[in-house]
């Protein structure tokens, strides 16, 4: 690999996620604004152009590293544009299997709509 000076700059794309079964998707939404310090930490294999343009093979140490600062509105404006509207809920396979039951029992097209009406049956509160 040949060696640069100076820096680079390159989009690193970085999966995220709205499972609340996640610890930093649970952290992330519970916070209000500011900013969450994020370290990013890099291995693997790299395939870079050898000095005649052939290509090589070469490993990432395991102590690369860089840090950055995530605004919280922007994870919020992802979430917002990936996700609008909407979270996500995961669910036992039992209890999926139940209100997959109780939605077509009671002939509910939507989700939502079951929920919402067992919410109802339970007394809380609905729009």
């Amino acid at each position: 690999m040949r060696p640069f000076a100076g820096s680079t700059a390159l989009d690193l794309p970085v999966p995220c996620t709205f499972d609340f079964n996640v610890a930093a998707t649970k952290y992330f939404h519970a916070l209000q604004g500011g900013e969450v310090p994020l370290e990013l930490l890099f291995s693997g294999t790299v395939f870079p152009e050898g000095p005649a343009g052939e290509p090589r093979v070469a490993q990432v140490p395991w102590d690369r590293e860089a840090a950055f600062r995530l605004l919280v509105r922007v994870w919020r404006e992802m979430m917002d544009h990936y996700y609008p509207g909407s979270a996500w809920l995961c669910l036992r396979r039992d209890i999926f299997e139940r209100l997959q039951r109780y939605k077509t029992a009671h002939g509910l097209p939507t989700w939502e709509q079951a929920l919402e009406q067992l919410l109802r049956a339970a007394g809380g509160q609905t729009p």
